[in-house]
């Protein structure tokens, strides 16, 4: 459930390729995730989608490259989304990216980096937070 502004407005499981820049999520799990429990980002939450690329090789470059480029533009993107090197946070970077099956049978092509805490939760945005 999402108001006019596309915000979440109560928790509920959903596909994980409905997440969007801005969401809040539960837990994410590791492995391959296909579902995600969307939270409204006012109520407490684990993690937050703040950057997304689309990745735009013909074919799927392989886990490793697809994992680096990840990492490389969602450590980027942390430090303008929340105010200071990832180094330094006391917060975590998770991303979901496609896999060689999401790519070919989905055409997933998209890393979506998330910000948050495996250990505790957090409530708002992590905007310039600068912790």
């Amino acid at each position: 459930p999402r108001n006019s502004a596309g915000e979440v407005t109560a928790s509920a499981d959903s596909d994980a390729f409905a997440l969007k820049v801005g969401d809040c999520t539960g837990a994410l799990g590791t492995g391959s995730i296909d579902q995600v429990a969307l939270v409204p980002c006012t109520e407490p939450h684990d993690y937050e989608a703040y950057a997304s690329m689309r990745l735009t090789q013909d074919t799927f470059p392989g886990t490793d490259q697809v994992t680096e480029q990840a990492d490389a533009f969602c450590a980027r993107e942390f430090k303008n989304f929340v105010g200071i090197d990832y180094e330094e946070s006391k917060y975590q970077i998770s991303s979901l990216m496609p896999t060689k099956e999401s790519w070919s049978s989905a055409g997933d092509r998209e890393v979506l980096c998330l910000a948050g805490k495996d250990s505790g939760k957090i409530t708002g945005s992590l905007k310039g937070v600068r912790k």
